[in-house]
Order: structure tokens, then sequence, then C-alpha cells
């Protein structure tokens, strides 16, 4: 009984919302299939799938990351500061805000996982990302994550991939505008 309202609270949250129904498949995979299999391990599991799709898809650069995250339906990512040994990213958007109404307690680990194996393969040391604390008015629709990099801790034998070519159709649209 308990599923039920889950699942149909899912489903009518998603599409009750104007900008929703693009975002009712990945929450139908995310938030339904997932949990359902996945139970208590799923953020761990999560966080591991996020660290093996950004080394099935290696981004080369913050400003493709945006395009990228963008494009999968994650959210808006933004680059807000950077420093030797910990980088901050924001990620916002309709995705993020459904998926907070949803569960106030929603999980982030798939795209900390993507975040934390991104930087490793473009510095070449060991990273680690975990969500942190965002400012209260924007708690609503956005997440804030913290990439830990230790400039020390070089990974062993690393080989930079070589980054997927980022197809930015909205680029070239304004381009021609």
């Amino acid at each position: 009984m308990k599923e039920s309202i889950i699942v149909n609270n899912l489903y009518q949250t998603v599409m009750s919302d104007p900008d929703g129904a693009p975002y009712l498949p990945q929450f139908l995979m995310r938030d339904a299939l997932l949990s359902e299999l996945l139970g208590n391990d799923k953020g761990d599991i999560s966080y591991w799938a996020g660290k093996a799709l950004a080394r099935r898809f290696p981004v080369g650069s913050p400003k493709d990351a945006q395009v990228f995250f963008k494009q999968a339906g994650f959210g808006d990512l933004t680059l807000l500061k950077q420093t030797a040994d910990m980088t901050q990213w924001q990620l916002s958007g309709e995705p993020v805000k459904l998926h907070k109404e949803l569960d106030t307690a929603a999980d982030f680990t798939l795209e900390a996982g993507f975040l934390a194996e991104m930087m490793a393969q473009q510095l070449g040391v060991l990273t680690e990302a975990e969500p942190i604390e965002t400012p209260r008015k924007l708690r609503s629709n956005t997440v804030t994550f913290a990439v830990y990099t230790d400039p020390e801790n070089l990974i062993p034998d690393f080989d930079a991939p070589m980054p997927l070519t980022i197809v930015n159709h909205h680029a070239t649209e304004k381009a021609t505008d």
C-alpha cells in the first residue's frame, strides 16, 4: 500500500509540474525502480554508478560538464569556486526541484559520484565528492557539492581518457541567429 502511494505521488508531482513531463522516465527509473531494486544500498551504489558513468562519458572541461549535465537531465551545473584541494559545484533546475519535491531527503549521490570521477580524470588525482550545505533560500531547488582533491595523491599510472566530444545544438542555434 505504501509503495503505491509513493509511486502515485511521483507521477502526480512530476506530471503536475508544467515542465516536469520530460523528466518522468528519469524519475521512474531512479526513484521507483532503482529504489525498489537497491533498497538501503541505493546511495552507495548510485555514487559508484555516477563514477562509472563518468568513466564511460569522460567530460574534459567545466563548460562541457555544464552542457552534459543539462543533456543528461541532471540539471543546471555551475562551478562556484575552485582551490587546490576543493571544487564547489551547484546543481539546480527543474530536475533538482522535482527530485526534492518527491523526497525531502533527496539523494544526489549519482551526481556526486559523476563529479568526483570527472575531476579525477581531469586532474589525475584521487577525489571524493559529497553534497554540502546549500544556502537556505536555494534549498528547494538546488544542491551544492564539494569535490575534494589531494594534489599529493596522484592516481598511479594515470592515463587521462579522451574527452567526450560534446554536441551542443543550443550553442549552434544561438550562433546562427
